[in-house]
């Protein structure tokens, strides 16, 4: 009688998961349905703009771009950093893995140099040695990839031919990052990529931070504020709160996991003006503008990867206002995010009033003159001689 009841009872709770599985699964098939469905939506609507003449013309500049990045000449003397990635490629083997790990103090020391150290980075070249490629070969091949990134990410905005010309003119991207500190270039083309493309803003920006480490402070931000949800002024105040933590721990992290960034970047602050922190400002303001064109018509929208992209944004302009104020060394690099990110965000907007129609011009007048200024000073020599 007793077995009886058992086998009664596993026949009651067989009975009971069937009817729960079919039950999720129709809900299981909807979600993913709805993740294919978004995929597809983003492949068509790059396959429709490429098929438009604004299409024809930001794939022959984009292929332009890549020509040039391809074929121009690198000389040490005449481009900044060649050096520099030579001898990365020269000198990062598997044996660099092995003797970093068998140098290390403690697991949790190791985990930190992951990112302090730049694995991801050095597993990048050290696969492309292992292809065969000369240093040389494997710049160049970077230097294509990173734009290459770039430039699909760009497809995902509302304006991509208005992107790919932003990404051309202002001083920080292509010409820059684009061109010879080309692992920040690198790490920023895959993060937009994971966020916009796959819509993985997170997990793109920690990926980042193996290939440059100053993309922990803008993934700890996104991270931050991915965890708030929809509640915006909870994602603001958290993230502002964050920023704060870094900035006022950031002695302690660059003394204790700097690693060789320390002497790298010690005259990095000495340019840290009050005139660069107006720039930042004036360019973090395009973010405002899109969450105001956005949460003006549709105040009850959920939290999509551009809100959470933008309010990094303006956190991150924050965190520097901060560092500016207690820790100038805690700058590096990562103020290139803002100007970079702008390429981006301006061309998502939406114009539904004179308000931000205006704004966005007076963002771009403020370009305008940082573009001019960089043409005197020679950022653009690489591209248009000296």
């Amino acid at each position: 009688m007793l077995w009886d009841s058992a086998q009664t009872a596993r026949a009651h709770d067989s009975t009971l998961f069937d009817a729960t599985r079919r039950e999720d699964s129709p809900m299981r098939a909807r979600a993913m349905q709805g993740r294919s469905a978004s995929n597809w939506r983003a492949v068509h609507r790059a396959q429709h703009f490429l098929a438009t003449p604004g299409g024809w013309l930001f794939v022959t500049l984009a292929v332009v771009i890549l020509v040039i990045m391809a074929t121009t000449p690198r000389h040490v003397s005449s481009v900044l950093d060649q050096d520099n990635y030579l001898e990365y490629f020269r000198r990062t083997t598997w044996d660099w893995f092995v003797s970093t790990y068998k140098a290390r103090t403690s697991t949790l020391s190791f985990v930190i140099s992951t990112v302090t150290e730049e694995f991801g980075w050095r597993a990048w070249v050290v696969g492309l040695n292992a292809l065969g490629f000369t240093p040389e070969t494997g710049v160049r091949i970077t230097v294509v990839m990173l734009n290459a990134l770039v430039f699909i990410a760009l497809l995902e905005v509302r304006r991509p031919l208005l992107g790919l010309v932003l990404w051309a003119v202002v001083p920080m991207a292509l010409a820059t990052v684009g061109t010879f500190q080309i692992r920040q270039g690198m790490a920023f083309g895959i993060a937009m990529l994971f966020t916009l493309r796959y819509h993985r803003p997170v997990t793109g920006w920690v990926l980042a931070c193996f290939i440059h480490t100053t993309f922990a402070i803008p993934a700890l931000l996104l991270l931050t504020i991915r965890l708030c949800g929809d509640r915006r002024r909870l994602a603001f105040g958290s993230a502002s709160a964050m920023a704060f933590m870094l900035v006022s721990s950031a002695g302690f992290l660059f003394k204790n996991f700097g690693g060789r960034r320390i002497e790298e970047y010690s005259g990095y602050q000495n340019d840290f003006t009050i005139k660069l922190v107006v720039l930042l400002v004036i360019y973090m303001t395009a973010s405002i503008v899109f969450l105001y064109s956005e949460w003006k018509n549709r105040p009850d929208a959920k939290s999509t990867v551009w809100t959470e992209l933008c309010t990094m944004h303006i956190v991150l302009v924050l965190y520097l206002l901060l560092a500016f104020l207690l820790f100038p060394f805690g700058k590096g690099r990562v103020w290139y995010c803002i100007p970079l990110m702008m390429t981006f965000i301006v061309p998502q907007i939406r114009f539904r009033n004179a308000f931000s129609i205006w704004w966005v011009v007076g963002i771009m007048l403020v370009l305008s003159a940082e573009v001019i200024k960089s043409y005197y000073e020679g950022v653009y020599a690489y591209f248009i001689g000296s």
